[in-house]
C-alpha cells in the first residue's frame, strides 16, 4: 500500500469513527481497517474512561477464547501505561500457546484514553509509518468526545426517568398508576424484560410480588416467600442495591419461585424501598433483554427512583389505615366520597378527594 493509498484509508476511518453513535459502532468501523494498515488479520480496542459505565473492549479476526484472553489482560495493560504514551510490546497466553502483541495508546490531552492491539508482526510492518501516529491521537480525540456523549446520554435518561416517575406521584394518588408507570420507567432504564416490587406484609416474615410488569407479570405476580431467603432478603437487610449477573451461581438466590412459576431469573438488579426508617421492600429488574449483564450506572438509576417508590407505597398505606381504622367509623362506608369532614391538614386526604369522581 502507497502512503498516498493509506492516507486515503486513514480518511476514510475517520469518516466512520467519526460517524459512529456509540462505542459498538465506533470499534466495528476502525478495527477492520486497522488490521489492514497493520496488514494482520487481528486488532483489538480497549477504552477507559470514568465517564463511561464500563471499559468497551472489542476484537476483530481473533477467536473467542483468543478475544476473551485478551479482554481479561486489557485492565492490567492499560494500568501498567499510566501516563506513558510510547508502544510497547506485551505477552498473552492463549490456551496452550503465548502470542506478542504491540500496544498503541489511543492519546488525548497528555494522557491515554484507550489501546489499539495488533500483533507484533504486523507492528513490524506497519504501512506508512508516519499516517499510523496521526490516526491514532485522531482516534483518541474521536473516543474522548464519543465518551462525553455516552456520559450526557446517561445523565439525561436518569434525569428523565427520575422527573417521569416524580412527576407521576406529584400528580397521581392512584398508587396503582403509579407503580405501573414506575416499573416501565425502571424496565427501559435497565433494558430489562421484567420488574416487580416486593414488599414485606405486616409481620415482616414474607415477600409478596405486589406489583410485576413485563414479561413475568401472569407468572410471579402475588407469589410469595420467606423475607429471611433469597437475593432480595439480603439487600432488604444490607440497605445495598446489588447486580446479579448470574443468578443460578449465587447461593443466595431463592429458586423456589422460578420452580413453583416456571420464570426463569438469568440476572437481575435488586435496589431496597426505604420509605425513612421504614423498611418497605425490594425494587427488582430482571433479565436484561439483550442477554448481556447489567451496569452500575442503571443500578444508580434504580436507585434514584426507588426513594419515590418507596414512599409513595408508604403514604397508600397509611392513607387506607386512616381511612379504614379512622374516618369510616366517623362518617360511615362511603366515607371519601361527600366526606364533610376531611382530615384538612393531611395532604393525603386533601389531593385524595380532589381527584374523586
Amino acid at each position: 500500500m502507497e502512503k498516498a493509498d493509506a492516507a486515503h484509508r486513514a480518511v476514510e476511518l475517520i469518516e466512520a469513527a467519526v460517524g459512529a453513535e456509540g462505542f459498538e459502532a465506533f470499534s466495528g468501523g476502525t478495527l477492520p481497517f486497522l488490521a489492514e494498515l497493520a496488514r494482520t488479520a487481528e486488532t483489538f480496542l480497549y477504552v477507559s474512561d470514568p465517564r463511561l459505565s464500563s471499559p468497551h473492549y472489542a476484537a476483530h479476526g481473533l477467536s473467542s477464547e483468543g478475544s476473551s484472553a485478551l479482554e481479561r489482560s486489557c485492565p492490567d495493560w492499560f494500568a501498567e501505561l499510566g501516563d506513558d504514551l510510547e508502544a510497547k510490546r506485551v505477552t498473552a497466553r492463549i490456551g496452550d500457546a503465548e502470542a506478542t502483541y504491540a500496544l498503541h495508546p489511543l492519546p488525548v490531552d497528555g494522557r491515554a484514553i484507550g489501546i489499539v492491539g495488533v500483533p507484533a508482526e504486523g507492528d513490524d510492518r506497519l504501512v506508512v509509518e508516519s499516517v499510523w501516529p496521526r490516526l491514532l491521537s485522531a482516534l483518541g480525540r474521536i473516543a474522548d468526545r464519543l465518551a462525553a456523549r455516552v456520559s450526557s446520554e446517561r445523565k439525561l435518561l436518569h434525569l428523565n426517568t427520575y422527573l417521569t416517575v416524580s412527576t407521576t406521584l406529584a400528580k397521581s394518588v392512584d398508587l396503582a398508576e403509579l407503580l405501573e408507570i414506575a416499573l416501565y420507567c425502571s424496565m427501559e432504564a435497565a433494558s430489562a424484560e421484567a420488574a416487580s416490587i416486593l414488599l414485606l406484609d405486616e409481620a415482616e416474615e414474607n415477600f409478596q410480588f405486589y406489583r410485576v410488569e413485563g414479561a413475568a407479570k401472569p407468572l410471579l405476580g402475588g407469589s410469595t416467600f420467606p423475607a429471611a431467603e433469597g437475593i432480595a432478603g439480603r439487600v432488604l437487610e444490607t440497605l445495598e442495591a446489588e447486580i446479579v449477573d448470574d443468578v443460578e451461581a449465587d447461593p443466595r438466590f431463592y429458586g423456589q419461585i422460578d420452580l413453583k412459576t416456571g420464570y426463569r431469573t438469568r440476572n437481575l438488579i435488586a435496589v431496597p424501598l426505604v420509605a425513612g426508617d421504614e423498611r418497605i421492600g425490594v425494587l427488582e429488574v430482571l433479565n436484561r433483554l439483550d442477554g448481556g449483564s447489567f451496569t452500575a450506572d442503571e443500578r444508580l438509576i434504580l436507585v434514584s427512583v426507588a426513594d419515590e417508590i418507596a414512599f409513595a407505597v408508604r403514604n397508600a398505606t397509611i392513607f387506607d389505615y386512616v381511612v379504614n381504622t379512622y374516618c369510616k367509623r366517623r362518617q360511615g362506608k362511603n366515607s371519601c366520597k361527600g366526606c364533610e369532614r376531611p382530615l384538612g391538614s393531611w395532604t393525603p386526604c386533601m389531593r385524595y378527594r380532589e381527584f374523586l369522581p
